[in-house]
């Protein structure tokens, strides 16, 4: 005889909990970002974009190469890894608070940059990982 018993409410309540508190974390790590940063960015989100775009391709693709995948892995695993947010903006954090008191115009720049590449990779990018799960069949299209 089990010693809880739980009804499907409170089966649902880890569910819930767990949504809640990730959107609260994304908040929070989204809130110290200055948005003016974002239009003086430029030419360095253009880099980390396209730099961390062929990184995570040819990575994947190597990698999926390596370890013998079958040939659409291989070709679209690369796309469906695009999106991302939470660790850049975490990391984003850290660098803006050490470089502020020696170098705040460098802070700035390293702030711009990944906000910017945030905002314009969250649109581009999911695009593109859903365009990977389609080619590769893993999704049907609709």
């Amino acid at each position: 005889m089990p010693l809880i018993r739980l009804n499907r409410n409170a089966q649902r309540l880890p569910t819930k909990m767990v949504a809640i508190s990730l959107l609260a974390a994304i908040v929070d790590l989204g809130a110290p970002l200055d948005y003016h940063l974002i239009m003086g960015a430029g030419l360095y989100t253009f880099v980390y974009i396209i730099s961390r775009m062929c990184g995570k391709y040819g990575g994947a693709r190597i990698g999926a190469k390596l370890c013998k995948m079958p040939i659409t892995v291989q070709k679209y695993l690369g796309l469906t890894l695009l999106p991302h947010s939470g660790v850049s903006l975490v990391f984003t954090g850290i660098i803006s608070s050490v470089l502020a008191a020696s170098q705040p115009e460098l802070a700035a720049i390293v702030t711009g940059t990944i906000a910017a590449a945030a905002i314009i990779n969250e649109i581009i990018a999911v695009i593109a990982s859903k365009k990977g799960f389609e080619l590769e069949g893993e999704i049907s299209k609709q």
